[in-house]
């Protein structure tokens, strides 16, 4: 079955069926006793908070303690999160008490993550800055933490959602049953040499890209380029599929489920003739388990989708319906899985797909579209050069700074900035030719014709 799986799909499917349990039918496990109270009693927490870095340390001294691990993974050059970075790391009333419970540590070099610490290519949504693993002193994976979607940084993850998990991951970890119910997956095995994401097989060619070399510049690997270097092989391979590859970390509405955010498991809503409908789930219900997997937060529910069916498939999902644990089996259709990509890095600027032959789709303003006559909810990008522009495709063809683009390809969705680029690089590959519908300042239509590159060539 596995001849001829590119890397990241090996990788992919190999962390699914280790951490989830599915390398052999799951036993049939008390889920009331594992998901429902605890009977944990919580040491003395340590005398103050302090932010570890070497990690091996850390391991050594959660297992002398019997302390869980906190581990926080920031990409520092990036803005994205960094607030919320701030407001962990400066703790306070709400999360001191907790943090001091957790041999707490903090990445920040991307480059040297030990893989079989953290497999992030199914635990770790890689288009975020800021990620936060809950590990046993074995380093089991009990929780992750961390969100975000086309809104903002903040509408996937707070304060006070980090101390529910934080909480509860406590609850599970000092519960004396935990060692007999084995939910949390088999520790990762440490003999030998760390395998870091420079080892993985795309990362020589994806070295090669001329999108790679601020790499070799300042020696920074961004989290977006780990996701970069993982489609690389099928990239090579010209086997990578757009539409099914890049339906990563479905949101609980894929599914039918809008979370309180700051709970991180309990229903708000259910939406109608959803799969979560389809399979009975309620407002006020509270998540409690998905694919055999105890959840703790919004990110685990969507860790389980992300390492779920691919097309059509089913999902089981356990909830608290007051002191009663209902199963409720998901029927999951073809296309569930599909969210907006605009805001991800590692399309937008990545190595999928070609470039516009520009370097920037800037957006028009409403009170400048009047004036240009541009329709409202039609695309009207100006296209931003820089600096060289005389080499750029798109201007070597005739396009200029002045114009106005109003349809590529005949399709004029109402897209501009980042959400124009991923759009263009999922529908154009490098050599392709585009035909843009440009308007000059005159009001005078045109169509300007070329064919488009790879980033950076």
């Amino acid at each position: 079955m596995l001849a001829g799986m590119n890397f990241a799909a090996f990788s992919f499917v190999a962390t699914a069926l280790l951490f989830a349990g599915a390398l052999t039918t799951p036993p049939e496990r008390d889920w009331a006793a594992i998901a429902g109270p605890s009977r944990s009693t919580l040491p003395q927490p340590q005398s103050k908070v302090v932010w570890r870095t070497d990690l091996a340390k850390a391991l050594e001294e959660a297992r002398a303690a019997n302390r869980p691990l906190f581990v926080t993974l920031r990409c520092l050059p990036c803005k994205q999160c960094a607030d919320f970075d701030a407001a962990v790391l400066e703790g306070g009333g709400a999360l001191d008490p907790l943090l001091a419970q957790f041999v707490t540590v903090r990445l920040t070099d991307v480059k040297a993550l030990d893989l079989r610490l953290f497999p992030v290519e199914g635990w770790q949504d890689l288009d975020l800055s800021w990620w936060g693993y809950l590990l046993s002193p074995q380093a089991q994976i009990y929780s992750i933490f961390g969100g975000k979607d086309h809104v903002s940084d903040s509408s996937r993850i707070s304060t006070a959602a980090l101390a529910k998990t934080l909480e509860r991951v406590l609850e599970h970890h000092h519960d004396p049953r935990r060692a007999e119910w084995d939910v949390d997956g088999p520790a990762p095995v440490l003999a030998g040499r760390a395998s870091t994401p420079l080892d993985l097989p795309g990362a020589a060619s994806w070295r090669k890209r001329p999108g790679a070399q601020s790499l070799a510049k300042d020696g920074c690997l961004h989290c977006h380029q780990v996701n970069e270097i993982l489609r690389q092989p099928a990239l090579d391979a010209r086997s990578f599929d757009k539409r099914r590859e890049l339906d990563m970390w479905p949101l609980p509405e894929n599914i039918g489920l809008e979370l309180e955010r700051d709970d991180g498991l309990l229903v708000k809503r259910v939406a109608p003739e959803s799969a979560a409908a389809r399979a009975g789930l309620r407002a006020g219900d509270r998540l409690a388990v998905a694919g055999e997997r105890k959840l703790f937060g919004q990110a685990d529910l969507r860790g389980v989708l992300h390492r779920g069916p691919r097309g059509a498939g089913e999902l089981e999902l356990r909830v608290w319906r007051g002191r009663e644990l209902v199963l409720a089996k998901l029927e999951l259709r073809e296309g569930w899985r599909a969210t907006l990509l605009g805001w991800r890095k590692s399309i937008a600027d990545g190595n999928i797909g070609a470039v516009p032959g520009f370097s920037w789709p800037l957006e028009i303003k409403p009170a400048e579209r009047a004036k240009r006559g541009l329709a409202a909810g039609k695309m009207a990008v100006k296209p931003w050069f820089g600096q060289n522009s005389e080499g750029l495709p798109a201007y070597v063809a005739g396009l200029r700074a002045d114009d106005v683009i109003v349809a590529v390809g005949g399709e004029s969705p109402d897209l501009a900035q980042r959400d124009f680029l991923t759009w263009f690089r999922l529908k154009y590959e490098p050599g392709d030719e585009v035909v843009l519908t440009v308007r000059n300042t005159k009001g005078t239509t045109r169509e300007v014709r070329y064919k488009v590159s790879a980033a950076g060539s």
